[in-house]
């Protein structure tokens, strides 16, 4: 006979598998960060060509910073975006996520779709802040994606016991599952 309820106990699924239950804060928060390596590594890697090129072919100037300022943080917002769409809308599982044991699921636990994908992601969006150039705003900007990023915390950590945060209730409801 199974311990009561309050102790641990998880239903099996078949052949003795545990269900997934609704992955915690920190089991998210390790996932999202091993992307946001990955994702950084890769873009630094391929945007630094770029750059060297655009600097060493050209002379510097405050017009050429801002623009290639602002083309760097167009394509490192299209890449994250492109990260997550790919993987969530495939397999439910970018690579932090994989690590991790973390599947991302619609409503009914079907694939997440593009658009939910997009939405549950939108908030990166907020980087495109960091190109306006007025004095200071870049600051303001690495502000707001840090209070996104908060919020998002608090929203997932005090959704009890589905932990779905503000990205994931926009996006139409989805949940982040822990597996086995």
């Amino acid at each position: 006979m199974p311990p009561p309820p309050g102790h641990g106990y998880q239903p099996a699924g078949s052949y003795g598998t545990p269900q997934p239950r609704p992955a915690e804060l920190f089991e998210r928060f390790v996932a999202r960060f091993i992307d946001g390596l990955l994702v950084g590594l890769v873009s630094a890697i391929v945007f630094s060509g770029i750059v060297a090129g655009i600097f060493i072919n050209s002379g510097t100037s405050g017009a050429v910073e801002f623009i290639v300022r602002a083309i760097l943080t167009v394509l490192g917002l299209a890449v994250s975006l492109a990260y997550y769409a790919y993987f969530e809308t495939t397999t439910g599982q970018t690579l932090g996520k994989m690590v991790m044991k973390l599947k991302v699921v619609g409503p009914s636990g079907q694939k997440v779709t593009l658009d939910q994908s997009l939405r549950r992601n939108a908030f990166y969006a907020l980087s495109l802040l960091a190109i306006v150039p007025l004095p200071g705003f870049s600051f303001l900007a690495n502000l707001a994606v840090l209070a996104a990023w908060v919020f998002i915390a608090v929203t997932i950590n005090n959704d009890k016991p589905l932990h779905q945060g503000w990205h994931d209730k926009f996006a139409q409801e989805t949940y982040v599952m822990k597996l086995g």
